[in-house]
C-alpha cells in the first residue's frame, strides 16, 4: 500500500458519524494485541477550552525533564500525522502506512457489519499503537469530547486534568455545567492521585464530587498545586 492510499483510506472513515463510547476503540486495539496496555504512562487532558495548549505545555515539560514523550492532539492543520508526535516529531508516512495496512482487514470486516470504527477512533488507536512502538515513557492525550465516553478514555491515566468547562455538546455531555463537568471528570486517575483542574464554582464542585482528590490551579486565594511527574 502506498502512503496516499493509506491516507485516503483513513480520510474515507470520516463518512462514519461520531459515536460516544470506548468499546469500538477497545475492540480495534484488541485486534492489534492491545498495545496500549503495555505501553507508557498516560496523562489525559480534558476541558472545554485550553486542553490542546495544556497538552503541549505538559509534553514540553516532560521532555525537558529528559523523558521520551508522545503527544496526541486534535485537530490537525495540514496533515493528520501532526496529531501523533514522539519527542516533537510527527509520525512518519511509513508508520502510518504500516498501521493502515494492518487494520484494513479488520475495518473492512466491521464496515460490512455496519460497525466500522470512526475516523477519530482509528486515529486514537493509531496514536496508542505508535507510542507503544516508540517505547515512550509518557504519552499525553488530549481528549476529543467530554471524558467519560471519549475514545481516549480507553486508557487508564496516571495523571489527568480538566482545564475548563463551558456549555458544549449538550446533546452528548449534558445540559448543565455540573453535568458536563462530571463527564469530563471521568478522566480522573484511579486511586489517590489527584485530578488537576482550573475549573471554578459549580464546575469545580462537580469535578470534586466525581473525582474526589482534586488540585486547583490559577486560584490566587489557593495556588495549592503544581503537578509533577516522576519518570520511570
Amino acid at each position: 500500500m502506498r502512503y496516499d492510499e493509506a491516507a485516503n483510506f483513513l480520510l474515507d472513515l470520516r463518512r462514519y458519524g461520531p459515536k460516544p463510547g470506548t468499546e469500538s476503540t477497545a475492540d480495534l486495539l484488541a485486534s492489534l494485541g492491545d498495545p496500549h496496555q503495555d505501553g507508557p504512562d498516560y496523562v489525559q487532558i480534558a476541558g472545554s477550552n485550553g486542553k490542546g495548549s495544556t497538552a503541549r505545555f505538559t509534553e514540553s515539560i516532560l521532555r525537558a525533564a529528559g523523558l521520551d514523550v508522545g503527544l496526541y492532539t486534535s485537530p490537525h492543520f495540514d496533515d493528520v500525522r501532526e496529531r501523533v508526535t514522539v519527542n516533537g516529531r510527527r509520525m512518519s508516512k511509513a508508520a502510518l502506512t504500516t498501521f493502515i495496512e494492518t487494520i484494513t482487514p479488520y475495518v473492512t470486516e466491521r464496515a460490512a457489519d455496519g460497525a466500522a470504527p470512526t475516523y477519530f477512533e482509528v486515529v486514537t488507536a493509531m496514536a496508542l499503537w505508535q507510542f507503544s512502538r516508540a517505547d515512550v515513557d509518557v504519552a499525553v492525550l488530549e481528549v476529543g469530547i467530554g471524558g467519560r465516553l471519549d475514545a481516549t478514555s480507553v486508557v487508564d491515566p496516571s495523571a489527568s486534568a480538566v482545564t475548563s468547562v463551558t456549555l458544549e455538546h449538550t446533546d452528548v455531555l449534558g445540559e448543565t455545567i455540573p453535568e458536563i463537568a462530571r463527564d469530563k471528570a471521568h478522566v480522573a486517575p484511579a486511586g489517590d492521585t489527584p485530578l488537576v483542574t482550573a475549573t471554578t464554582d459549580d464546575a469545580l464542585a462537580a469535578v470534586r464530587d466525581h473525582a474526589g482528590a482534586v488540585r486547583t490551579v490559577g486560584d490566587t486565594a489557593e495556588r495549592d498545586v503544581t503537578a509533577t511527574y516522576e519518570g520511570r
